[in-house]
C-alpha cells in the first residue's frame, strides 16, 4: 500500500509550479547574462567601483565563463526552453 499519498490536483498544481520556477531561474539567468555582456562583461567584473564590481579576474571569469554562456542560442538553453514549453499542460501558461 502506498503511503502518504497526495491529493491528484493538488500534486499536479505542485509540478505545475516547479516548472514555472525553472522556467523563470532560467529567465533571469538569461537576463543576468545579458546585463553582464552589456555593461562589459569581464571588463566591468574587474573594474573597481563604481565602474564596476572589482571582482578578481579569476572570480569574473569565473562568472563569465558560467553566467555569460546562458544566452538564447545556447544548446542547454535551447532544450530546458523546450523542455519548459512542453511542460505548459502543468502550468497552463503562468
Amino acid at each position: 500500500m502506498a503511503v502518504n499519498v497526495p491529493n491528484p490536483g493538488s500534486y499536479q498544481a505542485q509540478l505545475g509550479q516547479h516548472c514555472v520556477n525553472l522556467r523563470n531561474a532560467l529567465q533571469a539567468l538569461l537576463n543576468d547574462s545579458a546585463y553582464l555582456t552589456s555593461m562589459g562583461g569581464t571588463a566591468f567584473l574587474t573594474a573597481a567601483q563604481p565602474n564596476g564590481l572589482g571582482l578578481s579576474s579569476v572570480d569574473a571569469t569565473n562568472i563569465m565563463n558560467i553566467i555569460g554562456g546562458v544566452t538564447p542560442t545556447n544548446a542547454t538553453v535551447q532544450s530546458l526552453q523546450t523542455w519548459i514549453n512542453s511542460s505548459q499542460p502543468l502550468w497552463g501558461g503562468q
